[in-house]
């Protein structure tokens, strides 16, 4: 498991917030939680939970929650199978936001049924009942009672085995043999709706993220003992790492407690670590098949029907918010003026709230804090006043509530889950203004002449208010008219566009953002705090069919970009393009070719050689998916760079075994990699622009790193560049070599590919395919005249697939089967 983040400063700093709330979002998509088979019929069947059987009795088909699902190769019977596990959850389920759910059908690893996951989490959000922690999307939009993600973007992403024989049915009745997709998917949505753990081992050490997850908060022992935040269970120790194969773990939730005879539910912790599913389970073998709560269990035997998941599980989700009272207040700034100072709060309950319990918290410097009632002033709307403190005095605050159906108490800001020492309140100081204004930016280091003029984005806030972000700009040293950015609705961000009016390419672009608030007597920031920042006026040259650079020899700048360079580390031979070292989370670094090449035919090739030592995603994950962390990717833009396509698919450091081998070498407990490559690791790897783009066209072409907010490593360098006319073709090479020999051909999955070629060749590549032309294995070639390269595909699904040997289009193809 990965994800391992840090606070932002503000937690870390202190116990007190005057800042407006914020939604944090706190990492890229999570790994997906597994759901695996077992090969016996268990013959059990659940019966369907009473809110649904009451909705289907009464007519009533109006949700408390709404589910949307987005189906990518479906057949109609799975989607009904589908649509009727949404129909339970959504029976089940309170939130005023629409769920968005991307389901694929395809092929998975044998012995999966499904995977899913969130596709975001996020902290610090209104309403939250702990801070400091990540929820997952569709619970922190429930909680907050907005949409966070885009509403294009899926809250969920989940994956089902087209291979297996499923039962589609609705009514549970399963026949020996098959698996029931209905309880497959309820089973996965349930991951995605909170119910994943977010840890890692690496033995013998373990860890959480950094935020944990809000699950991971609920985690004790077997004597009680809290593995989050518990100085006797460091993250990242071997002590934490013993825990999660203990077979001992369990979820600590008064609400789960009550309908569990008071016992706290048991945790899926095996001796043997399962990543994708140690921890993000109920254990087996407490809740056996045909219990009740047997839904959230690791394996799903076939002939096996859930289609409740449980008293057990339900608690759980509601421990973690999904019942809950939301308190939604705007956290009051500082004041130059002393007066009484109102404080309003929407109270949102899924009960009823405790009359009387809604109670404003205050505190002068360090007196003990006042209590005062709020009044309802009508629907869910409170107010209470926090008298005239008088001038020079810090005030700190905090809302409590409660409601009649769980008797828990909430508060606002959220109190941080168990073992931080730190008290969350919201602050504010009365009296003159001394603080500037807080202002985030990165400017770039260059701007295309034809993509002027620049556009600026500004984050800007203070502690009273801003009152303008200018822009002061020069070209070539000479000033130009000053710019305000404008605000944009009651957001933070600020926009405005640096018309550098005359600028061309050559010319040196300077400009400073000065930022001043409302303050009495205005504070001001400078930004950079000295100097300028420099942005350099660049162009493209004149399109070429083909392109070669070594970077060995100084001369004119071919490339521009951002994270990238062409250095020479102490321990390489000669320059190259280098990526930073290491690269840093949560970016996208790119460099980009100045020179378009012109597609003149369909044999053309861009190669080059590249040791990549990015964060390696899931085994079997494929680009573009939740699993596919950081990666790598060659682009081309056809139409001046307004859109990009890659060359061919992202890839990470499992390209190459040596790869994967040199980062998983040394690799910390937060997941970050500190191994250092040697020249050796170097591989050709090559394109075939034929491939995507047309002849004729001028593609501009750039490379490109994506990290997420998780682990990081050395990153990627790239050397001998070369893009040129292939000649002789492979295909028609190895037919008169005598073609491309795998055997055995069918087998387990273990198979040697073999190949002649007249002359040394490079620039190769073995691809192998699914039946929905999925790549699902990639291996870079050596140069060579005689290849026996092993393959192995035994993690794959029994079927047919493709494999190829070639040069982009170039390449010799057979048919192989995977059968055990």
């Amino acid at each position: 498991m990965k994800k391992l983040l840090l606070l932002p400063a503000l937690l870390l700093a202190g116990a007190t917030t005057s800042q407006a709330q914020k939604f944090v979002r706190s990492t890229a998509p999570a790994p997906a939680t597994i759901c695996y088979s077992r090969p016996e019929s268990m013959n059990t069947q659940l019966p369907l939970p009473a809110a649904y059987l009451e909705q289907q009795r009464d007519g009533n088909r109006t949700a408390a929650a709404r589910i949307e699902v987005t189906y990518t190769d479906f057949p109609p019977d799975a989607r009904a199978a589908f649509q009727h596990a949404v129909d339970i959850w959504q029976s089940l389920l309170i939130s005023p936001v629409t769920i968005r759910v991307q389901a694929t059908w395809t092929a998975l690893t044998a012995g999966t049924l499904g995977s899913a996951g969130a596709t975001a989490y996020y902290q610090d959000i209104s309403g939250a009942t702990r801070s400091g922690v990540d929820y997952p999307v569709a619970l922190a939009e429930k909680i907050s009672g907005q949409e966070l993600n885009a509403a294009s973007e899926p809250d969920i992403n989940a994956r089902f085995n087209s291979t297996f024989n499923w039962y589609y049915g609705l009514d549970g009745v399963v026949p020996a043999g098959k698996y029931d997709l209905v309880t497959v998917v309820l089973h996965e949505l349930g991951h995605g709706l909170g119910f994943i753990a977010g840890t890692r081992y690496i033995a013998p050490n373990g860890s959480y993220g950094i935020p944990p997850s809000i699950f991971s908060t609920y985690i004790e022992t077997q004597a009680g003992e809290l593995l989050v935040n518990n100085p006797a269970y460091p993250n990242g120790s071997a002590a934490l790492g013993s825990q999660f194969v203990s077979n001992q773990l369990y979820f600590n939730s008064p609400l789960a407690k009550a309908v569990n005879a008071d016992q706290r539910p048991r945790l899926y912790a095996p001796a043997t670590y399962s990543a994708g599913s140690s921890i993000s389970h109920l254990n087996e073998s407490t809740y056996i098949a045909g219990n009740i709560n047997s839904l959230m269990t690791p394996q799903i035997g076939a002939a096996e029907a859930m289609h409740n998941p449980g008293p057990i599980t339900l608690r759980m989700l509601d421990e973690m918010g999904w019942f809950n009272t939301a308190i939604r207040t705007t956290p009051l700034p500082d004041s130059e003026v002393a007066q009484d100072f109102p404080v309003t709060a929407t109270i949102v309950s899924d009960g009823t709230v405790t009359p009387g319990s809604v109670k404003l918290n205050y505190a002068i410097d360090n007196a003990a804090p006042v209590a005062v009632t709020m009044t309802n002033t009508g629907g869910n709307e409170y107010r209470g006043v926090i008298p005239n403190p008088g001038l020079n005095h810090k005030i700190s605050y905090f809302i409590t509530a409660s409601d009649n159906e769980t008797k828990r108490t909430y508060t606002a800001p959220a109190t941080y889950q168990p073992g931080v020492a730190t008290v969350a309140r919201y602050s504010f100081f009365v009296g003159p203004d001394v603080i500037a204004p807080l202002v985030q930016y990165r400017a770039p280091n260059y701007v295309f002449a034809d993509q002027l003029p620049l556009a600026l984005r500004v984050q800007a806030t203070d502690n009273l208010g801003v009152a303008s972000v200018r822009a002061e700009i020069f070209v070539n040293g000479v000033a130009k008219p000053t710019i305000t950015l404008t605000r944009q609705g009651t957001t933070n961000t600020y926009l405005g566009s640096l018309t550098a009016a005359g600028a061309v390419a050559g010319d040196v672009i300077t400009y400073r953002l000065v930022t001043r608030d409302i303050a009495t007597v205005a504070n001001q920031t400078l930004s950079p705090a000295t100097g300028l920042y420099t942005v350099n006026v660049v162009s493209f040259k004149a399109a070429q069919a083909s392109y070669a650079n070594n970077f060995n020899t100084t001369g004119s700048i071919d490339f521009v970009g951002e994270g990238f360079s062409i250095m020479q580390p102490s321990t390489f031979a000669n320059p190259a393009i280098h990526s930073d070292h290491p690269y840093g989370n949560d970016s996208s670094l790119i460099y980009q070719l100045l020179v378009p090449i012109t597609v003149t035919n369909k044999n053309q090739v861009m190669s080059f050689d590249e040791i990549v030592l990015v964060e390696p995603g899931e085994p079997n994950s494929l680009f573009n998916t939740p699993d596919f962390y950081d990666y790598v990717v060659v682009e081309g833009s056809n139409d001046k760079g307004a859109t990009w396509q890659p060359l061919a698919d992202g890839y990470d450091s499992r390209f190459q075994a040596d790869w994967l081998a040199t980062w998983n070498s040394r690799v910390t407990a937060e997941g970050n990699s500190t191994a250092l490559p040697a020249p050796s690791l170097y591989a050709n790897h090559s394109f075939n622009l034929a491939d995507k783009f047309a002849q004729g066209d001028e593609v501009r072409l750039r490379f490109r790193l994506t990290s997420d907010p998780g682990a990081f490593g050395w990153g990627w360098a790239i050397d001998n560049l070369n893009i040129r006319t292939v000649v002789t073709g492979v295909a028609s090479e190895l037919q008169a070599t005598g073609g491309l020999n795998v055997y055995p051909n069918p087998s387990a999955g273990q198979f040697r590919v073999r190949a002649n070629f007249v002359r040394p060749t490079s620039g190769l590549e073995v691809l192998v395919r699914n039946m929905l032309g999925q790549v699902v294995f990639r291996q870079a070639v050596p140069t060579t005249t005689a290849l026996d390269l092993p393959v192995d595909l035994s993690q794959l699904a029994n079927g047919l697939y493709q494999l190829s040997l070639g040069n982009g289009a170039d390449a010799a193809t057979r048919k192989i089967q995977v059968q055990r």
